[in-house]
Order: structure tokens, then sequence, then C-alpha cells
């Protein structure tokens, strides 16, 4: 399985410019969210709400139940579907003798397979979305939920018409639409049964909420025969008014709009009572309705507390727009009807014990799916409108996937059996873990009760960079601090472990930091690393027993300018230097700190600093964390390279970061500075 894993990335990396135009189309999308940004001004209210709407929503049984009597009212005919097949069983069952079928927008069907299982019976498909009919043609893989074929362009669509046409086709964007559309009109209005996806069910009304760009799905529902329709449970929302509030953010999401073209609300086969007031049905459009509501694993995600909140996405695609490992490879990073990270998680897991055989499949499907290639940066989170915390996810999946046998990978186990033998991941004995502090007459634990702060160096810093933990000391000297150090004693923070799934030995070695922190009689602990800042603070959320307040360095020495305390001016050799800063992703979005490196770094003389054009909370990866680095060094060295690329856009001649991992892997490609050593030599 590994070896075809890694066959395919390989496949991804060697076709990553093939993906141009998937960029193009992302940036296109980020910028209509910026110039439409104002549009919104109560969007974190909007997000906010649909957050706790969904949290009351999925999973809800009783309104579910609400829902389905509500719809079945309105003359719906509800079926629930257990798994994949039988979804497909239903469709071909409620075709009868029909052999065409015309269907809108859903990424539900990609999911349970529905192309491949009509046409084994002799059905035909046909895709009326423009983008979704392109991907049909080419069998190419979907690359964005609204915008399936953003990965071809103009070219690549009218090379893939004439084929398929059986002429040449013009190349300009307007005669492609033109030669799909006149093709696509006959095939519908000779259908007599449509099918579509559904963007929300509202349980008080009993109805369907739709939203689409296009109007295909007018045409699609309006067929006289039968309606179908494709929902997953965990679509449900408590009344129209919160399904809208849900429709608009997903529109702004995906696409930029404030609004989307048209938005429909299905409550019911078509009917009519202006005869003597009694109902008739199938007037303008179908005389049935059907939804089948398709399970296919929800149930059990759903009763797994700690993995439920994958089907809290709305399905915008929001989360692929900057994620760095999707940028590279594109949809070999997910699963069908589900792309990106937030894919991997919610089509690939199921919460039975690991030792059940289908947790097996479900779990190798997730390595399958792209579960090593996540680098947790958070960046998806981020951009999130329901805020998934898809790294947290990926974390217990990678957990689960330890326990039962499917992980590590081979490429990740030195590192671990070095973290287990000796305490840190570089396989160097502990002994010369306090090398580099010789000199520096640290002691261990504190002699007054004036609370004291441990300085925790950290093993990347302590082996591969040793004058950076030294200048870290003399900076927290400098502006009055005298810290503790636990020397040799001071064991790996359980960063690396964690975020690989090996969560045992990350708790052991948390265990033995806290009882070593807490016998120096520190009242604080000062951390240098930010993957080291992050698990530290993890630890108090973790361990009750942990009461310690931790700090960043950067925010020590913020303060120290703030008040006066802290005087910095460049080198000769670095003065007019033009920086710009690179935000960790476990400092920055992991844990909030943005403005204090800047105040650090700002505050040297001499040095010009200019800011990249993603940074703080929109900061790109580095590349290097998730274990990404160490398993797929090629995908890391070009997440890196892209990122240098926007500090060079931006007029820097260097990087200035703070975080050992990112120095690595940025500095293949561009000079690269530790802002504490930069300080230190700026005293």
């Amino acid at each position: 399985m590994y070896e075809e894993f890694n066959r395919r990335v390989a496949e991804a990396l060697e076709s990553s410019e093939k993906l141009e135009s998937m960029r193009a189309a992302f940036r296109s999308v980020i910028e209509k969210q910026q110039q439409n940004e104002e549009r919104f001004p109560d969007l974190d209210e909007r997000r906010e709400r649909l957050r706790r709407v969904r949290e009351e929503c999925v999973g809800n049984a009783g309104l579910l139940d609400e829902a389905i009597g509500n719809l079945e009212t309105n003359r719906f005919r509800v079926l629930r579907a257990k798994d994949a097949s039988e979804a497909v069983r239903m469709v071909v069952d409620e075709m009868g003798d029909e052999r065409l079928l015309v269907k809108s927008k859903t990424n539900l069907s990609k999911e349970i397979g529905l192309a491949a299982g009509l046409e084994a019976v002799g059905i035909e498909l046909v895709e009326t979305d423009i983008g979704d009919r392109i991907i049909q043609l080419s069998g190419e893989p979907t690359a964005h939920p609204t915008c399936p074929c953003a990965q071809l362009d103009r070219y690549d669509i009218a090379r893939v018409l004439s084929e398929h046409l059986g002429r040449e086709v013009d190349t300009d964007p307007n005669a492609l639409i033109r030669e799909i559309r006149d093709e696509l009109v006959p095939l519908i209005e000779r259908a007599r049964i449509g099918l579509t996806g559904a963007n929300a069910i509202a349980a008080a009304e009993g109805a369907v909420v739709l939203i689409h760009n296009e109007g295909n799905l007018d045409l699609v529902s309006q067929r006289p025969g039968k309606l179908i329709i494709l929902a997953a449970p965990e679509k449900l929302y408590p009344n129209i008014e919160e399904a809208v509030n849900m429709a608009k953010l997903e529109t702004y999401y995906a696409t930029g709009q404030p609004v989307t073209s048209f938005m429909r609300v299905i409550g019911g086969p078509s009917k009519t009572a202006d005869i003597e007031k009694e109902l008739f049905y199938g007037i303008h459009g179908p005389s049935e309705v059907v939804i089948i509501l398709v399970d296919n694993g929800r149930s059990e995600l759903l009763a797994d507390a700690r993995m439920r909140e994958a089907l809290m996405c709305i399905g915008c695609g929001a989360c692929l727009l900057r994620c760095p490992v999707y940028d590279v490879v594109g949809p070999m990073y997910g699963s069908p009807g589900h792309l990106g990270g937030v894919g991997v998680c919610a089509d690939s897991c199921i919460p039975t014990p690991v030792t059940d055989p289908a947790q097996t499949v479900k779990l190798a499907a997730s390595l399958e799916a792209g579960l090593p290639l996540c680098t947790t940066c958070a960046i998806c989170t981020e951009n999130c409108p329901v805020s998934v915390d898809v790294p947290r996810l990926i974390e217990e999946l990678r957990a689960r996937s330890t326990a039962g046998g499917l992980l590590p990978l081979e490429e990740h186990t030195p590192l671990i059996s070095s973290i287990r033998n000796y305490a840190n991941p570089w396989m160097q004995p502990r002994a010369r873990r306090d090398r580099w502090s010789k000199d520096l007459d640290l002691k261990p634990r504190g002699e007054t009760a004036t609370g004291q702060a441990v300085f925790f160096a950290g093993c990347s810093l302590s082996y591969l960079e040793p004058g950076v933990p030294a200048a870290a000391v003399r900076m927290l000297r400098a502006v009055g601090i005298e810290p503790l150090y636990l020397g040799n004693e001071e064991r790996c923070c359980g960063s690396p472990l964690l975020r690989l799934g090996e969560v045992e030995l990350s708790e052991q070695l948390a265990r033995e930091n806290i009882e070593l922190m807490k016998a120096s009689g520190a009242h604080s602990v000062v951390a240098l690393c930010p993957g080291c800042l992050k698990s530290l603070r993890e630890y108090r959320q973790r361990f009750p027993e942990f009461d310690l307040d931790v700090r960043h360095i950067s925010e020590i020495l913020a303060d120290a300018v703030a008040d006066g305390r802290l005087k910095l001016k460049a080198p000769g050799d670095l003065a007019g230097m033009t920086l710009a800063y690179h935000d960790p992703c476990h400092l920055g979005r992991g844990c909030g700190i943005f403005e204090e490196p800047r105040k650090v770094l700002g505050a040297i003389e001499g040095l010009h600093v200019v800011e990249m054009e993603r940074n703080r909370l929109a900061a790109a990866c580095c590349g290097s964390g998730g274990g990404v680095k160490t398993a797929f060094s090629e995908l890391s060295r070009e997440i890196g390279r892209k990122r240098a690329s926007m500090a060079r856009e931006a007029g820097a001649d260097a990087i200035v970061t703070i975080c050992p991992w990112c120095e690595q892997n940025l500095s293949d490609h561009i000079p690269t500075f530790d802002l504490i050593s930069l300080a230190s030599d700026s005293l």
C-alpha cells in the first residue's frame, strides 16, 4: 500500500505544473472574497451562528425524525440508504424503465460511485453542470466542489470537447460554454427524471434548499416524471432561515461572491389547487420527489465524540484554496466527493475498535486518501466558515492508525525510536543535550521563591543549532531574567510524536517533563521553539497537575522593547538589508503570537522590514511540519520554495523566522535568519 501511495505522490509532484490553472482559479476566488468582504460586515457573527447551529443539528436524531415527518407530510418520499451500494441500487430502482438520468451538482454522488453504478446497468448519466460535464468527458479528477475542472485551461477543455464531438472546437471560453450548453439542452429536455444534491434540509418546513449559479438545477429539477434528491443527514438545519445563512456563507467561501445566482426551495412535488381547491400534482414539474438519505458510515462517525466534527463541513471547498499540500499535489489529496484534509477525515474513518476489520479497512482508506500528507498548519481551519479543526482530526486518525499497526511510515520509525531511546529525534546521546549551556552557569533549580522561569530549549535547537538557545539566554539576561534550565534532564516535548500519532510515548515524556519542571521550583516556563511552545501549552489541557504559565521568548522580549529595557542595532554586515518575517504555523495560528516577534524585529535599528502578501493568520506554511519533511522531502521542499518566492516578491533579501524547522526548510531557497540570534547579535 505504501509503495503505491508513494508512487502517486511522486506522480503528483512531477505533474504539479499542470495545476497552474487550478491555482489561478483559487487565487481568483480569494481575490473575490477580499473584494466582497465589506459586503459582509457581520461575517464573524454569521460564522459563529453557523457553527452553533451545526453543533446543534449534526447528529441530532430527534431533529432528523422531525424533518423526515415534515418532508413526508409535504409528499416527499423519503428513503434511507445504509451505504453507498444501497444508495446506488435505490437510484436504479427509482429509474424504472428510464435509461437517461440528467444530474445537477452533488458531490455525494461521487462519494457513492453513482456514475459507475448506473453505467453498469445501462443507464446513461449526464452531468449538466458545466464543470462536472467537462470532468465527465475528460476523466480528470474533480479539483474543487464548486469549480470541478479548475485544473484544466481553455485549451485542455477545447481538446476534450473536440475529441468528444468529433470536430475542432474553438478555444474561446464563450464558444466552449456554448458548445457544452447546446449539447446538454436537448438531453435535459428528453429526460423524464432528474437528480440533484441538497445544500440543506430545513426540518421545520420539511423543505430542501439548493443553491446554484448556472440555472441547470432548475431545468433538472423540473423533469416531468420524477426528481431524485441525494442528501446526507448532516445537511440538516432547524429551519429555512438558518439554511439561508449557511447558503450565503457557502456561496461566499466557495466562490467569493456575496450571493448565488439562484436559490431554490423545494417543498414537495409541483401542485395546484386552483380548481375547486382540490390538490393536483405534477403540473409544471415532477409529480414525484424522492429523497435518498445516505448514511455510508456517518452514523458510526457521529457516535464518536472525537471525530464527529468531520461532518460539520458544509462542502464549500474554502479549505483547499490555501492548503500548502493541495496547492502542490492537487486532487490526489483527499477522497471522492470530499477533497483535501477534511476529506481524509470525513470519508475515511468509522469509530469502531481498531482491532475490528472494518476499522482497519477505513483507516487504510484514510492513508490512501493522504493522511500522512497534512503538515498540520491549520490554514484550513482558519479559512473554514465553520472552523472545523482538521489538524486535530488528522492527529486523531494518525493515533488510531498507529494503534492499529498501519503507522508509522517507515521514514518516521528512526525518529520515533530515537525519541524513545534518547529523548530527542536526532539520535544524539542525552549527555550532549546541554553542551550549548556549559559556559552559561545555568541553575537547574530555583534558590528563592521569586517566581523564576525555567527555560525550555527543545531538541532541535539544543542539538542542531546550539547557538540559538545560548543567544536566548543572553537575551533573557539582557532584560533582567535569570532562567533555570533542566540540562540533560530535559526531554523532547512530545510535539513530533503527537503529530505522528504516537500518543502513549508523547504522554510519557510530557509527564516526565512536568515532574522535572515542577521540581525546579519555577513558576513559569519560557519556550523557544514554536512546536515546543504549542506542546507545552497543550500540557495544561491534558494534565491538570501542570499549572505553570507557558510563555514564548518573543512575548518577553516584546515587553522589554515596549518599556525601553531592550535597545537593538543591526550588526554592520546586515545593516540596510530588507527582511521579511515568516510566521511559524505553531507559533502564529497555533498559539496566537503574531505581533511580538515583529516588535522585536522592528526594534533592530538599521533593518528594513517588509510583509509578505500572506502573513499572520493567512501566513503560508513552510512545508516541514506534521512529519512531511521527514517522509516526503520533495513535497516539503516544493512548499518551502513557494514560501521563499513570496518573500522575494515582497522585495526581501532574506527571511527572518523563529522556528528551527521553518529555518531549515526555507534556507534551502533563500537566506534565512533566526530572530533570537539576530537580536542577540544586535545587542
